[in-house]
């Protein structure tokens, strides 16, 4: 299992690297060279390495290395959750190449979804303002206010009704 190895691993790495014991010094080497050429070729650092390192940083022998640095380094930071944030891992060698999203098909999905809360926002007005518009015309029909109001809200149910076909009639169309 493989950990890709990016600037802000590489500089946390390398940060402890000089305190550590021989072995674990011997296994980080390759990874956190200064040799720019290197470090750009290997891109990933074996998840056993970086669990070696969280354990021996929660050590007693490792705490006391990290707290003698100056300034002292946290062992929180070396706990795996840390070294793993922003990190991914992959079980191959390397890693699949990333794969660009083409932004025309971006920008065509943004405009449907700007589409879709447009045509959903003109609906909900559609049925304030019917329901809002015979409540007002029913004023002068001389019905009473409990009959205005069903008659407004019968007519806001029906173009909600006919909004809600319409848009499914739009949405299975795309």
């Amino acid at each position: 299992l493989n950990v890709s190895l990016g600037a802000h691993l590489r500089e946390t790495l390398v940060a402890i690297q000089k305190i550590t014991p021989t072995d674990l010094f011997d296994d980080l080497a390759p990874y956190v060279s200064s040799d720019e050429q290197h470090s750009a070729q290997v891109a990933v650092i074996p998840y056993d390495t970086l669990q070696r390192i969280s354990k021996w940083t929660r050590t007693p022998e490792g705490t006391k290395a990290l707290q003698n640095c100056s300034p002292p380094l946290d062992p929180q930071s070396y706990s795996m959750v840390s070294l793993l944030a922003g990190c991914r891992t992959s079980p191959e060698k390397r890693f699949p190449p990333h794969v660009v999203k083409d932004p025309l098909e971006e920008s065509r999905r943004a405009s449907e979804t700007r589409k879709a809360i447009a045509t959903v926002a003109n609906g909900a007005l559609s049925v304030v303002g019917t329901g809002a518009a015979t409540w007002w015309a029913s004023e002068w029909t001389g019905l009473k206010l409990e009959w205005r109001t069903l008659l407004a809200v019968a007519t806001a149910l029906i173009v909600a009704l006919s909004e809600i076909i319409l848009y499914i009639i739009w949405d299975t169309r795309k």
